[in-house]
């Protein structure tokens, strides 16, 4: 029976000989094998493993939040998390290398460079750029996992970042007053609007006036044009019609008045 053993799909292995207390070079994925006589399966796990270091977990294998030191010299705590998973093509260097119990080793690992990686930032850079200085992080990690602990790191989650307390009630109390400038700002921006908006609409209003004023006068003109035009005819037949009148009749200019 110890010439055949099997692999579950969450898992890797290494065929290990009892016999001569060798380990295969060779890993293998999920199924059934035939290894060799007194052979059998040094397991490892194949799916993303978690790490959490938080304050809620100091009695756990993983730890409290880690400390360290921020680069203008403040203390601060981190609770973090992260995925790590085992390079299939390394595990046997992971196995030679680091042994079985290798988990202690990742911890100690992760602690270190994420110790090193809070010296890089000041206090504020961490209180207003915690996305920047969690993804920092991350490639840290991975990058050091790979090199090193034969793994990867896919995920990585930056949860809490603890600052000292006159520190962090200092940075709210200077985000409240740029918030206070800013409504300011907006305010005197939107009262500038507005009196343009005023003034605009008066210039218009203005406008309108002198162009009513324009076609008012136009139209007087006008009529007072066309009044005289009508008198002045009016005018010229009367003249004629007397100048007619007065050939007719014979009379003289005296006589007709």
């Amino acid at each position: 029976l110890l010439s055949f053993d099997s692999l579950e799909y969450q898992e890797y292995g290494l065929n290990y000989s009892w016999i001569s207390e060798t380990v295969e070079k060779k890993p293998y994925s999920s199924g059934r094998y035939y290894l060799g006589m007194g052979n059998h399966f040094i397991k490892f796990p194949r799916m993303v493993t978690s790490v959490l270091f938080s304050d809620d977990m100091a009695d756990s294998k993983e730890g409290p939040a880690l400390q360290s030191r921020t680069k203008d010299g403040l203390n601060v705590r981190l609770e973090v998390s992260f995925q790590y998973r085992l390079l299939f093509d390394s595990i046997y260097d992971l196995y030679t290398s680091l042994g079985k119990d290798y988990e202690p080793i990742f911890l100690r690992m992760a602690t270190e460079q994420l110790a090193i990686a809070a010296t890089e930032h000041n206090a504020h850079f961490f209180f207003t750029n915690r996305s920047t200085v969690g993804q920092e992080m991350h490639d840290k990690l991975n990058a050091e996992f790979k090199a090193r602990a034969f793994s990867e790191v896919p995920f990585f989650q930056l949860r809490t970042v603890h600052l000292p307390e006159p520190f962090e009630e200092a940075l709210k109390q200077t985000q409240v007053k740029q918030q206070d400038i800013q409504i300011a700002t907006l305010e005197q921006k939107t009262k500038t609007v507005t009196f343009k908006t005023k003034v605009l609409q008066a210039e218009q209003a203005v406008k309108v006036m002198e162009n009513q004023a324009q076609a008012e006068s136009a139209a007087i003109k006008a009529q007072n044009e066309a009044y005289c035009e009508q008198y002045k005819v009016t005018q010229d037949m009367q003249t004629s019609a007397l100048s007619k009148m007065k050939r007719a009749a014979g009379w003289s200019a005296k006589e007709l008045l």
